[in-house]
């Protein structure tokens, strides 16, 4: 499932068309307890691997996994992001 939806909308101060994005409730708490989850059967997992004279270590990858899910689901520094990118590239005709 989708941790938000897009909607398009329409200011009412001057009309400009704007797009509405709307996260769903408690993401933050259920994306922490699944990478708590994810984390645990990573060592899990780690275990059996270092058995079986592996060196892979899945709690680094769900650590990085865990960071860019945190970046995806924080709208205000996607919103800083958009506004920044905006600011770059108004006169591109291009974009």
């Amino acid at each position: 499932a989708s941790i938000g939806q897009v909607y398009k909308g329409r200011l009412l101060k001057n009309g400009q068309t704007v797009a509405i994005k709307i996260q769903r409730p408690k993401t933050e708490q259920i994306v922490a307890l699944d990478l708590y989850v994810l984390r645990w059967w990573g060592g899990v997992y780690n275990g059996i691997f270092r058995l079986l004279g592996r060196d892979i270590d899945l709690q680094s990858v769900m650590d990085d996994f865990g960071t860019l899910l945190y970046a995806e689901i924080d709208y205000v520094a996607e919103a800083a992001n958009a506004r920044r990118f905006s600011e770059l590239y108004a006169q591109d005709v291009a974009m």
